[in-house]
């Protein structure tokens, strides 16, 4: 009888973590065509499923800054940090909207986060050095 229970409990939880994926690879897919409307429920869908995927919050943050929605934008922003604070494309992300809002000091402590620990944002942090420098300027 326990291995039967395992054996249910195994089987519902996998299915649960493919769906997961699979809402979260349709997410992107719509996100890359830029149908952001579908986008966001599909991303919605994988955090209903596993609300730990650093990856459906970090694209939920960029399909509201399609709709130019910061401060959803930026509680998923936060949240994905919270779960991983070295994601360099949330560190980048969160970065550019604090300079956007004027919010310096906040974008140069996540540029100085991402700059020690980069290693696929690299090339894209001198916009950001910049920024903050001509804002101390």
């Amino acid at each position: 009888m326990k291995y039967l229970l395992f054996l249910v409990f195994f089987i519902l939880s996998s299915n649960s973590f493919s769906e997961n994926k699979n809402f979260f690879l349709f997410g992107k897919k719509f996100y890359e065509e830029k149908n952001f409307i579908k986008a966001q429920i599909e991303f919605e869908k994988s955090i209903v499923f596993n609300s730990k995927h650093v990856d459906s919050y970090v694209y939920l943050a960029k399909v509201f800054l399609e709709f130019k929605n910061s401060d959803e934008e930026k509680k998923n922003l936060k949240t994905a940090l919270l779960l991983d604070p070295k994601n360099e494309e949330a560190l980048y992300l969160i970065s550019e909207l604090y300079i956007k809002e004027g919010d310096y000091k906040n974008a140069e402590n996540n540029y100085n986060l991402l700059s020690f620990n980069c290693t696929k944002f690299c090339n894209k942090i001198e916009t950001l050095k910049l920024s903050i420098a001509n804002f101390k300027n």
